[in-house]
């Protein structure tokens, strides 16, 4: 049966997905970095390319107390709301749907499902974020849905590489464990013996 390389598959993806997020959040997210992932956000180097990869990091500024200050009205548990779904909901839906069927399949659906993730989690912590902000709601999911999705693509493709070392083994496993053709499916051909008929020549 095919079954533990699928369960394999799953495992090795999952985790993939697991350990890039969290990397991320609590690595890159956290208080200390605030003004490395500022003044990377507004670097213009590689002419441009610096802002647009750490841009989406603003989205996992987290921290475990409400600031004080100038940045008192900051609304601080919208970036802890966000990596939470952003880590749970990628190793939910790479669980969901990564399964054996090669390589390739479960570094795309790994792909894929963070960043899925990353859209839903933009889009959940956004009624936090933007609370009392005056302004259109839709003005403020048209700023932060494409940022959680532009994060999440970016995780999603190291966390598919992973996928492709670690859950690749059970997907190669999983597609050659195919059943054996049974033997006796051609017998039905063969002539039926005990009966001769008489010569009529």
């Amino acid at each position: 049966m095919a079954t533990f390389p699928v369960v394999r598959v799953r495992v090795g993806a999952a985790s993939s997905a697991a350990v890039v997020t969290l990397l991320a959040t609590a690595a890159l997210g956290n208080q200390a970095l605030a003004g490395w992932r500022t003044a990377r956000a507004n670097s213009d180097g590689w002419s441009g390319w610096v802002s647009v990869l750490f841009s989406p990091l603003q989205l996992t500024g987290w921290r475990f107390s409400a600031p004080s200050g100038a940045d008192s009205t900051d609304h601080w548990l919208a970036p802890l709301v966000f990596n939470v779904i952003l880590v749970a909901g990628s190793v939910f839906l790479v669980a969901l749907t990564a399964r054996g069927g090669g390589r390739l399949a479960v570094g795309l659906a790994t792909w894929g499902a963070v960043t899925t993730a990353g859209g839903i989690a933009a889009a959940v912590c956004t009624p936090l974020a933007y609370a009392g902000v005056k302004g259109q709601a839709a003005q403020a999911f048209q700023l932060s849905v494409p940022m959680g999705l532009a994060l999440g693509f970016i995780l999603g493709f190291i966390a598919g590489i992973l996928a492709l070392i670690f859950g690749g083994e059970g997907a190669a496993a999983a597609s050659s464990a195919e059943p054996a053709p049974n033997q006796y499916e051609n017998t039905a051909t063969l002539p039926m013996p005990g009966i001769t008929w008489p010569n009529t020549d």
